[in-house]
């Protein structure tokens, strides 16, 4: 997980603000680019089941790129607020489930699926309800990719080797769950006193 909390720091530091100077030109609302987020990955089910995979995938790539982008525009235009938190964190419950429903297509298989999504609920509702109770809980277990992993959206891209993706799927189900229970170790602890 190193090398993704490197890859992130990278992006943060050197690629975001970039990228927010350049489409701050196009909209300066980092909102619009929350909203289109899951319009994307909306689209991207009917293009997969109706015209190919490979307009599935695009459009996965798009809203990945656009959930990547929002809060960066926030930093850069100097417009970060509440209400785009707000948007940005339950938006993107939207967009995960739609990009499960399109692993889901591809064939991984239904179990797998609902264990990724359901550990990926859970993981930032434990964040969110112990840092309610005053606990720090960001960081907490394995998963430290972020708070909110994207790894459907990912392992979409690699669906033209369902083995492969499958077991990407079950690999990341597992650091998931392992996770939830370190977090729900850690918040109980803290707890009892």
């Amino acid at each position: 997980m190193g090398v993704i909390n490197r890859l992130r720091g990278f992006y943060e530091a050197r690629v975001a603000p970039r990228l927010a100077a350049l489409l701050s030109k196009a909209t300066p609302n980092p909102n619009v680019y929350t909203l289109a987020s899951p319009v994307a990955a909306a689209a991207a089910i009917p293009a997969w089941l109706y015209a190919s995979p490979a307009a599935g995938l695009l459009l996965i790539a798009l809203s990945l790129a656009l959930d990547a982008v929002d809060g960066a525009m926030a930093r850069f235009t100097g417009r970060a607020s509440l209400l785009g938190s707000f948007l940005d964190s339950s938006l993107d419950r939207v967009s995960d489930t739609l990009y499960h429903v399109a692993l889901y297509i591809a064939g991984v298989h239904p179990l797998v699926v609902m264990a990724m999504l359901s550990g990926g609920l859970i993981v930032p509702y434990l964040r969110a309800k112990g840092e309610s109770l005053g606990l720090e809980v960001r960081g907490r277990g394995l998963w430290r990719g972020g708070e909110i992993p994207r790894y459907p959206g990912n392992t979409c891209v690699s669906v033209y080797n369902i083995q492969a993706a499958e077991a990407l799927a079950i690999a990341v189900a597992a650091l998931v769950w392992i996770t939830v229970a370190q977090r729900t170790i850690y918040i109980v602890g803290e707890l009892r006193g």
